[in-house]
């Protein structure tokens, strides 16, 4: 049927099952915004104060939900300002779509200098998604549509991207719209039946086999059938930071940690590597772990397989399927193994004595998890109480209950990103943990958050600094310390001041106190918390004074 572009858009999107848009509109997508207001019955819309949080907030909307996360900004400087968001995205395999505008098509790399032009848009976007594609005209759409929902739903989760000029956007043409379609990721993604033959029988005849697994698990759905190959080999279960969940931490066999990682992965004389980079293992100088036992890796991007260490087994393929066939292999070559409770029960204890060592940390920690439901999720961050989290602090108890940045890092990634884990689990109890630095780069979207009514918990811990970057410069670099001051509000004052329930907390009891009446609201709420000074975190290996440098005589 006729169409303008924008409703050819507007009606893939939909046609794919995606109903909900984190989203700014702008005058390049004039005509898809009037699209998808007449469609606004199907369309949730969640607009934001600045690109960046769009982008942050589809990102927590797919991990939390396993649906594709879909932002859209205008080209140029709005892509630009969504790309640390995308990039994040792309670290923590989450499937995001990025839909965009650009200039008009005649204009399109000329160099004139169009409002919004960058060079090269799909070429830039390349670098941070899996797919990234441009229709030219109208009746191009819905397959390009399909294709990036096609590459966000099969093989490794990882970014998509779709731009559309205004003018074909505008152009009304001839469109046929596709027929809905599903994708079955272990019907696609299939190891080798042979390969998993000898995976299984490494496994099962191993003494002390260990289960490295990470965030592919989890967007695999695959959780209880590693839990209960675990169980099947009284094997170990060392998670990796957005592995977090796939063990409950009420199990002896989950681990997770520095702690768990030396003395687990040693000491194993088999190694299922599933869902996970097992960065843990390369050639990383003095913080590599050294691995000694048969390396069996499962992941379904088969670049990973043998990126960080050379296993006797690459199995490529779906996580789910492949731990699902391990169970039915592994039974005939499975040897008979004590049980390893006490063992794993003890060094779950050296652990957490090592984690006492900052107590600080640990009390702000304890009074979160002591208040959070099991089913609530923790949205981490680059800050200390995040650290520690990420470094085991914190018991985890269900699947896609804790997220993280990833390898990215990205400071100030938390606050957005809980936002978007919030709308896409309404009825849960959410909790974004911030520094002071990291939650002012989006300290914005209190608006966005009062406006749309979002009942998310943010705790705010000031110590009125950067205090990791203070803390290194103090120690490396002989308290040579600059550009780590901060000039702070009173942040529960300013979340009040946009319509956001403002607390404050000193201690952990404290923290507790306030978590409840937070969350007994249903509502919008913010916690500031006054932290001490940044002591060194267990496990992180001391630091030394640098030698001293030449001194100039220029």
């Amino acid at each position: 049927m006729q169409m303008t572009g924008g409703q050819a858009l507007a009606q893939s999107l939909k046609i794919e099952g995606i109903d909900t848009l984190f989203a700014l509109p702008g005058i390049q997508l004039d005509y898809l915004f009037d699209a998808i207001w007449e469609e606004r019955a199907h369309y949730r819309v969640h607009h934001t104060r600045h690109e960046q949080a769009t982008a942050y907030m589809a990102d927590g909307y797919a991990r939390a939900t396993g649906r594709i996360g879909t932002f859209v900004v205008v080209p140029g400087p709005g892509v630009l300002n969504a790309s640390a968001a995308l990039s994040t995205a792309y670290a923590c395999s989450s499937p995001v779509l990025c839909v965009t505008g650009q200039i008009d098509s005649a204009q399109i790399d000329k160099g004139r200098g169009a409002l919004h032009e960058i060079n090269d848009q799909p070429g830039l976007l390349s670098h941070l998604t899996k797919r990234s594609e441009r229709a030219m005209r109208p009746e191009e759409i819905p397959a390009m549509v399909r294709r990036a929902a096609e590459s966000l739903q099969t093989g490794r989760a990882r970014p998509a991207s779709i731009e559309v000029p205004p003018d074909v956007l505008g152009t009304v043409a001839d469109v046929t719209l596709l027929e809905p379609e599903s994708w079955d990721r272990s019907a696609l993604h299939r190891a080798d039946p042979d390969l998993l033959e000898q995976a299984a029988k490494i496994l099962g005849q191993a003494e002390r086999p260990l289960i490295c697994a990470g965030g592919g698990v989890l967007s695999a759905d695959a959780w209880e059938e590693v839990a209960e190959l675990a169980r099947m080999l009284e094997a170990p279960v060392l998670m990796t930071p957005n592995g977090r969940g796939i063990l409950s931490d009420r199990d002896y066999r989950a681990h997770s940690g520095r702690t768990a990682t030396v003395e687990l992965v040693p000491n194993a004389d088999a190694i299922l590597v599933i869902g996970t980079r097992f960065v843990l293992a390369a050639n990383m100088g003095a913080g590599a772990t050294k691995v000694n036992g048969r390396v069996v890796q499962a992941d379904i991007d088969p670049e990973e397989v043998g990126r960080n260490v050379t296993p006797e087994v690459g199995l490529v393929g779906d996580a789910r399927y492949t731990a699902s066939e391990l169970l039915k292999r592994v039974p005939k070559y499975n040897r008979a193994r004590a049980s390893r409770e006490t063992e794993l029960r003890a060094l779950r204890t050296g652990h957490e004595a090592a984690l006492a060592r900052t107590p600080w940390q640990q009390e702000m920690a304890n009074a979160i998890r002591d208040v959070l439901p099991e089913d609530g999720i923790l949205v981490s961050e680059s800050t200390q109480v995040g650290y520690y989290v990420q470094g085991g602090g914190f018991p985890i108890y269900q699947p896609r209950t804790m997220f993280t940045s990833g390898y990215q890092g990205t400071l100030g990634y938390g606050f957005a990103t809980a936002l978007g884990v919030q709308v896409g689990s309404p009825g849960r109890k959410v909790v974004s943990i911030n520094g002071d630095g990291g939650f002012m780069y989006n300290v914005q979207e209190l608006s966005t958050q009062a406006q749309q009514n979002i009942p998310l918990v943010t705790i705010v811990f000031n110590d009125g600094m950067f205090g990791n970057v203070r803390r290194i410069q103090e120690q490396r670099y002989n308290g040579h310390g600059m550009g780590t001051e901060l000039n702070n509000p009173d942040f529960a004052r300013v979340a009040e001041s946009f319509g956001v329930a403002g607390f404050k907390a000193k201690t952990g009891d404290d923290l507790r106190k306030v978590l409840r009446e937070a969350f007994d609201l249903n509502g919008p709420a913010l916690i500031e918390v006054t932290q001490p000074p940044t002591p060194t975190l267990p496990g992180m290996a001391p630091m030394q004074p640098l030698p001293p440098r030449p001194t100039l005589n220029l």
